[in-house]
């Protein structure tokens, strides 16, 4: 599935855009129509076509000085611009290509002639890997390219990285036709919730790319995942919502449950530090979706370190090599007490809601070190998937749970009464244990 061509004709007298809005139409390209030079950028900024046609002379700012200012920006300096006008002078047409314009079009127009030339516009524009063929969105060259003008104008902005999970099962389920569909919603949704001017970037994939130049990218980053969280549920089948989950292989060939479609968000400022390059941008960029993806659902992580801290990693201290443990818990106070303890013990941190949500982070890194989950018989199954060879660590609240885990083979339980200096004691305890 690709988008329809779109063209934008800036055409000041009405009676001749809507003639020019008609041939093209008919033609297949779907056209929007605008007045003056001040609302062809607005509208070329806030929703790239794929070609613009525009009108030399024109009220509030003319065509001419339009085409400078859109070539001076990287969201739309690739697109072909096609000039019109009634002058045939040889001095104006040439002062409308050394403007930036592509070609020229002399009224009054002759149909053939002019739908050959957005014909040739269109084919050479379609050879350049500037937009993303799915989505229509700028491709890598004009996300880089974007960035370094940033970073050149040295701007405070934030970079954020979009990834979706799951979304590779979500494919092999439904089909391409269907995970195309889910990549529109995403690009539809961030044009829609974005700023007019931010850069919304399709690096390819399920990858996506916005640079906000706004205050809060936090509250960009919640908003964006409300409204995702909310649409990609329409994309599901109804039984399969209900069930919560697909059923599909991972990439070790294990058949694993597989949750709803999540976005994982690494977000890079400049607010508190200077970047040099975009290689050292998207270096921090990776290291913190490696972060988020570690956690289920949608998630987001923010750098919010300053040229003093830059070189402090965001991981443990002991790096890649830490051990992997997963933990399992929907109790906010007991999962925030289980996360401290194991932080201080160097453990690399797999975080979920229920087994499910664990079940996508397994596929990813399937042989965790250890395992803390409150107890349940879908945990114990979990764990038996694990061959045992990852320790459990049963969070109980009763002496029925309690026997239920020790039946099942679990030798360590630890106690969870809502007390969290008791339970980081317990898990201080159990891990001493581990450890020896």
């Amino acid at each position: 599935m690709t988008l329809p061509i779109r063209i934008l004709v800036a055409e000041d007298e009405p009676d001749v855009g809507m003639l020019l809005r008609e041939m093209l139409v008919s033609e297949g390209y779907e056209v929007d129509l605008v007045q003056n030079g001040h609302q062809l950028i607005q509208a070329a900024q806030q929703q790239p076509p794929d070609l613009i046609l525009v009108d030399r002379a024109m009220p509030v700012m003319d065509g001419l000085e339009a085409i400078r200012q859109l070539r001076n920006d990287t969201r739309t300096s690739h697109l072909p611009m096609i000039i019109l006008t009634a002058l045939s002078d040889s001095s104006k047409i040439v002062e409308g290509l050394e403007n930036g314009a592509d070609d020229y079009i002399a009224k009054p127009y002759d149909r053939e002639v002019l739908l050959a030339r957005v014909r040739s516009h269109l084919r050479r524009a379609a050879q350049l890997p500037l937009r993303n063929p799915l989505t229509g969105l700028p491709g890598n060259a004009a996300i880089e390219a974007e960035i370094n003008r940033q970073l050149e104008q040295k701007a405070k902005f934030a970079l954020l990285y979009i990834d979706l999970d799951n979304f590779k099962a979500f494919n092999d389920v439904y089909g391409f036709a269907r995970g195309d569909k889910a990549i529109h919603l995403v690009a539809s949704m961030l044009r829609e919730h974005t700023a007019p001017d931010d850069f919304v970037g399709h690096i390819g994939g399920d990858d996506f790319v916005v640079i906000h130049l706004g205050p809060d990218p936090e509250a960009l980053c919640k908003r964006i995942i409300q409204v995702f969280d909310q649409s990609i549920r329409a994309l599901y089948d109804e039984a399969d919502l209900q069930r919560g989950y697909l059923v599909a292989t991972d990439r070790y060939g294990i058949t694993r449950q597989f949750g709803i479609i999540s976005l994982s968000i690494a977000v890079v400022t400049t607010y508190n530090r200077t970047f040099h390059s975009v290689d050292e941008m998207s270096r921090v960029a990776a290291e913190l979706k490696k972060a988020a993806k570690q956690i289920a659902g949608s998630t987001y992580k923010i750098d919010r370190r300053t040229e003093e801290t830059s070189t402090n990693p965001l991981t443990d201290r002991r790096g890649t090599n830490a051990p992997e443990a997963l933990i399992i818990c929907q109790n906010d106070i007991a999962r925030g007490t289980i996360v401290g303890t194991l932080n201080s013990r160097g453990y690399r941190l797999l975080i979920a809601d229920n087994e499910i949500a664990a079940q996508g982070l397994l596929a990813h890194h399937p042989h965790p070190a250890l395992l803390v989950a409150e107890f349940s018989p879908d945990i114990i199954h979990l764990w038996q998937e694990l061959n045992h060879a990852t320790p459990l660590i049963a969070l109980v609240r009763d002496e029925a749970s309690a026997s239920a885990a020790r039946e099942a083979g679990v030798s360590t339980v630890v106690w969870d009464d809502d007390n969290p200096v008791e339970l980081s004691d317990q898990l201080q305890s159990a891990l001493a244990t581990l450890v020896r």
